[in-house]
């Protein structure tokens, strides 16, 4: 999944400042057996009727693999085993994340399916089309309550006719990052914090939001981008970036959509994601510009690819695995004063790229209610929560996490007061389906999609609409070049 090794390593600075500043992450084992239909149970929670079952827990696909995650997940494992009287064994097997997919896909060729798998993502269950079990039944007869979590986030990981292949856990809505001090100097108002709000008396979509990029670009004299003399080869400050983007998560925030259509087989291009795309490459090659293009992206002004920490940009498209990124102190901090606003709006709608990470249960696991008990232990853990970093997906969860980084950046940035209720507005807004979602042929139609990206990012002149006409055949050409996966 691109983007999946930023994600990872960033999440493991988050994880990382919020347990030293918040305390121990070691489990305290709770000696209440009950599944609590308003919120998961302790981890020490037993499932009831089963004699003698070994459950395998499968990590790798996503978090859980630095060294502090897996002896939380190892005292977790201890622990689990030590306090159940049920006679279920937990066993824990973690893989390197470069080879994760390919291990599990082979164990489960092999008919040695593990019964759970996580922390994993949405794009993770591309490739295992069928493979996971729909957990419908079990929520249902474990009276798991997902009103405690935004309904548009659950959603998201309901995969066609697979049905509810997990339960939310962590959670990463998309947002717009800005400097408020280049805002301030600016003379512009804060970016809205609530889906539907205007800026500046007007909607707040992507058409003003070209606007203001375009006048936060500035060359080495001061001008402004729609400035007449504007020199495009000597800018110092741009106005927008997406940093850590890929096509599909660039484009969904313009839209819902997929790359295949209904039928699970034929290539398609949304009418909004070929406006995305557009109105991105016009920012890179038109003649206000006022989006890095791959180069810009890579240089020293930009930090080398982290302009967010550079100072010389005034906006990012982001999630909260990059505020770790932003400065490591202080001292060394060239952002000062910076907050968080909602997406803008496409056609009058707004979408945000929201990823969501999860726990799930192979088909082929023998004891798959055992195990769905088993799971919600893993997820209902606080020590494992806080090592894995990322905000908490169920709402009652989420303060602490707020409180967390509160603690953690003001250390960093003094008198930083960010606006967190912005990631509930937008994961409320989610790309549905998700934009990690089903992809036939993942990895080459990945390769097709990170090609086109990048020669928007590169290449001057290109028609995009042409250029997406030829992405729409060649990804046409993978789905029907690609066996599924089958079990044995």
């Amino acid at each position: 999944m691109a983007g999946r090794g930023q994600r990872l390593g960033a999440i493991g600075v988050i994880a990382a400042l919020l347990i030293n500043g918040c305390g121990s992450t070691a489990a305290t084992p709770s000696p209440s057996p009950t599944i609590s239909p308003s919120a998961p149970p302790s981890p020490t929670a037993r499932p009831t009727g089963a004699s003698g079952i070994t459950l395998r827990w499968f990590v790798g696909l996503d978090l859980g693999t630095s060294q502090d995650q897996v002896a939380a997940e190892k005292a977790f494992v201890t622990s689990y085993n030590s306090f159940n009287k049920e006679g279920v064994t937990l066993k824990l097997e973690v893989q390197p994340n470069a080879v994760a997919a390919d291990v599990l896909k082979n164990e489960i060729a092999a008919g040695n399916a593990p019964d759970i798998v996580g922390p994993l993502g949405v794009g993770d269950f591309n490739d295992f089309e069928n493979m996971y079990l729909d957990l419908s039944s079990q929520i249902k007869a474990n009276q798991v309550d997902l009103g405690a979590y935004d309904q548009p986030v659950v959603t998201l990981l309901q995969q066609g006719d697979q049905g509810q292949l997990g339960i939310p856990y962590l959670v990463f809505p998309g947002y717009v990052w800005y400097n408020k001090d280049i805002f301030g100097k600016a003379g512009l108002p804060n970016l809205p914090v609530k889906v539907g709000d205007l800026y500046q008396d007007q909607p707040w979509d992507w058409n003003a939001m070209a606007k203001i990029a375009q006048q936060l670009t500035v060359d080495k004299t001061g001008k402004k981008s729609t400035d007449a003399g504007f020199d495009p080869k000597n800018i110092v400050r741009y106005g927008i970036d997406f940093v850590g983007t890929d096509f599909r998560r660039l484009a969904s925030g313009f839209g819902s959509g997929s790359l295949v259509a209904t039928d699970g087989k034929t290539a398609q291009i949304p009418a909004a994601w070929a406006d995305g795309l557009n109105w991105y490459y016009t920012g890179v090659f038109g003649a206000h510009p006022y989006v890095p293009s791959a180069a810009a992206e890579a240089s020293a002004l930009l930090a080398s690819g982290n302009s967010p920490a550079s100072g010389n940009v005034a906006m990012n498209v982001g999630w909260t695995t990059s505020l770790a990124s932003i400065a490591a102190d202080a001292k060394s901090a060239k952002v000062k004063s910076w907050d968080i606003g909602v997406m803008p709006s496409w056609k009058g709608t707004t979408t945000s790229p929201v990823m969501v990470d999860t726990f799930a249960i192979t088909k082929a696991s023998r004891n798959p209610d055992a195990a769905f008990k088993a799971m919600l232990s893993i997820m209902a853990d606080p020590g494992l929560l806080k090592v894995y970093g990322a905000e908490p997906a169920r709402l009652a969860d989420q303060q602490a996490w707020f409180d967390g980084m509160n603690q953690t950046l003001g250390a960093i940035f003094p008198g930083l007061q960010v606006t967190w209720s912005v990631l509930g507005e937008m994961a409320k807004v989610p790309a549905t389906p998700s934009f990690e979602g089903d992809l036939p042929a993942f990895a080459q139609a990945s390769a097709d999609l990170s090609a086109l990206l990048a020669r928007l990012q590169t290449t001057p002149g290109l028609d995009v609409i042409a250029e997406l006409t030829k992405l729409q055949t060649k990804l046409q050409a993978d789905f029907d070049a690609t066996a599924p996966l089958v079990t044995p």
